[in-house]
């Protein structure tokens, strides 16, 4: 690969997002700077609830164990109105070991991923602010310090999670599609005195808006309220009278709010990008997709961007893979992206209605529809991101399928004889998994060898009931899979993605950090 930047990746942008690619990448081995306007990291809990997936894709890079233990774990969503419970989502039903949403501000998510970025050699770059770029051969970022003094960045790859308002995507012109939402919204976070599941998201319906209640913890909540009687007037921070009047309002159990230490009201904006990629820049988080926070899913899925995007930039920048791999990035993405945004508004929009007949029709029907057995089958791996898929994405078209697995889906992290899965995974190449002989295997692998990992396992009778292989990505999802025969397929996936016995660049990269 031609290189004319000394550093690799830059990264723009030092929330959730941004700090997951820091991580990832140096990680990897690959060289990063990543820098952020804000003199200092945010305070605020802002974004609350870590998901069953992005627990699932932590854990293996030493980071998931620090949040479960600050965390409060909350283990269904319940759905009230009228003084009573319609029903509920339980998240045990989740094929996951970690069947609950993880309640935790996001000031202390951001500062275990800064950690873990400072201990790979790491750290953030504060008070830099983007100016502008120009693309060639590489990107050519100019940034400006609060002293007002400027300097030119050359970086190979640029990501740009600098967040909704996103500078790098206004100064390509690339369009952010959607809408904002009507009502406004109130936010707060306070301790309780009362009779609330410290285990549950608890969702109160009423004909004059809505209330969400996320547990945090030791009796504190976060509040989420519509308020379309005007009931908080228009202050930007509503204070602790207008937060328990909106609870009063809504709840009907009876409770006292105090020790409010934050609040706000926002507006929800429902947007997403139609790319991904814009050249060598790339988009990811609230920079490339914003929506409803309804079902703790945004952070989340910036963290699965990242994690998607990383192993393809390094393995492009190893020489391993054709620059091609690259597109996939987009292509895999943007329709898990579009699906989350939809869901969300239309949740959103349901609950906050104020029509009397909307409003009587969805507590008629929600008791119905949460007894359904597929509803809660369905309900809970799709908040818990375990659901998403990457099926007929080019990275997955001709993969094939072993079981119930096809080529796209999560491979779930078996506790295998060998080891947990994901822990036996390369970091930055895909990984062949092979249960019986593989003297076939190793024969079609031979012009990657030194490329492709291969692992010999014993897979369980539910995944493989007999000989058979599984190439799974370095970010758990499946390539391709066969039988002793489909060794044909197995070439056709290397051959169309991998470079065969690629040299590496050790002035680009360095050794993988497991």
């Amino acid at each position: 690969m031609t290189r004319t930047a000394d550093l690799p990746v830059l990264i723009i942008g030092a929330g959730p997002t941004g700090l997951t690619a820091a991580v990832e990448l140096a990680r990897l081995g690959v060289a990063v700077r990543i820098i952020d306007k804000a003199p200092a990291p945010s305070s605020t809990s802002r974004a609350l609830g870590i998901q069953a997936r992005t627990l699932e894709l932590l854990r293996p890079r030493g980071i998931a164990d620090d949040l479960l233990s600050l965390g409060n774990r909350v283990r269904a969503t319940a759905l009230h109105a009228g003084g009573e419970r319609l029903g509920g989502i339980e998240f045990a039903t989740m094929a996951s070991e970690f069947d609950y949403i993880l309640m935790l501000p996001q000031s202390d998510t951001e500062r275990l991923l800064a950690e873990r970025a400072a201990a790979l050699g790491v750290t953030v770059e504060r008070g830099i602010e983007f100016v502008g770029l120009a693309q060639g051969d590489d990107v050519r970022v100019v940034v400006r310090d609060q002293d007002g003094h400027s300097q030119s960045i050359a970086a190979s790859y640029v990501i740009a999670a600098d967040g909704s308002h996103s500078p790098v995507r206004k100064a390509l012109g690339l369009p952010f599609e959607g809408r904002s939402l009507p009502q406004d919204y109130v936010l707060g976070d306070l301790r309780l005195s009362g009779d609330l599941a410290q285990d549950q998201l608890s969702i109160f319906l009423a004909s004059n808006g809505f209330l969400a209640v996320f547990p945090m913890g030791g009796d504190r909540f976060r509040f989420m309220a519509t308020d379309p009687e005007g009931i908080t007037g228009d202050a930007a921070q509503p204070t602790l009278a207008d937060v328990q009047a909106l609870y009063d309002r809504t709840v009907g159990v009876p409770a006292r709010c105090h020790d409010l230490a934050w609040s706000s009201r926002f507006r929800i904006n429902s947007r997403h990008m139609t790319t991904l990629r814009s050249g060598r820049v790339f988009f990811g988080g609230d920079a490339a997709h914003v929506h409803s926070p309804a079902g703790g899913q945004g952070m989340n899925a910036g963290i699965q961007d990242m994690i998607n995007l990383c192993w393809k930039l390094a393995m492009v920048l190893r020489g391993r893979a054709r620059p091609e791999l690259l597109d996939t990035y987009g292509s895999d993405r943007l329709p898990v992206i579009r699906q989350l945004v939809a869901m969300t508004e239309r949740a959103t929009m349901a609950f906050n209605s104020t029509n009397p007949v909307v409003h009587g029709l969805l507590v008629r029907a929600i008791p119905k529809l949460l007894r359904r057995n597929r509803v809660q089958t369905v309900a809970a791996p799709r908040l818990g991101q375990i659901a998403a898929s990457y099926r007929g994405a080019p990275l997955a078209r001709g993969g094939g399928r072993l079981g119930a697995l096809r080529a796209g889906d999560r491979v779930p992290d078996l506790r295998l004889p060998e080891g947990r899965l994901y822990d036996l995974l390369d970091p930055v190449s895909p990984t062949l998994l092979v249960d019986g002989a593989d003297d076939g295997l190793r024969r079609v692998c031979q012009p990657w060898t030194g490329v492709l990992p291969l692992r010999s396992v014993t897979l369980p009778d539910a995944v493989a009931a007999g000989p058979a292989w599984l190439l799974v990505r370095p970010d758990g999802y499946l390539a391709a899979a066969g039988g002793p025969a489909d060794g044909n397929r197995l070439w056709q996936w290397l051959g169309r993605w991998l470079e065969p016995a690629a040299a590496e660049t050790p002035a680009t990269v360095a050794a993988p950090v497991r």
